[in-house]
């Protein structure tokens, strides 16, 4: 359904750990996000980035809004690492939806 159980609204840069991942696909534009594991290293879902290069993902650190925040720091991505038994079927709710950003 979308919903949100349970949530409850964040304020303006509550969760410090959560990054804004930009992404390119040919002409296409998205968005994910990914949490900061250490100073070099983002956790994010492998769906994000699969089929992705390094150039075309940006990870954006202390932004509080999606568009051109200028409390927002924009890092370069080194390597992207997709879990080894990668593998995530429609519907399926045990998968390895993991990748590592550096």
């Amino acid at each position: 359904t979308g919903a949100v159980l349970y949530g409850r609204v964040a304020a303006p840069g509550q969760f410090k750990y959560q990054v804004l991942l930009r992404l390119k696909k040919g002409t296409a534009r998205g968005t994910c996000s990914g949490g900061i594991i250490d100073e070099t290293h983002i956790l994010t879902a492998w769906h994000c980035v699969d089929g992705l290069g390094r150039d075309n993902i940006e990870v954006v650190v202390g932004a509080v809004k999606y568009s051109d925040d200028p409390n927002g720091k924009l890092h370069f991505v080194k390597e992207v690492r997709l879990h080894r038994s990668r593998s995530c079927q429609p519907g399926e709710h045990r998968c390895y939806d993991i990748a590592v950003i550096t």
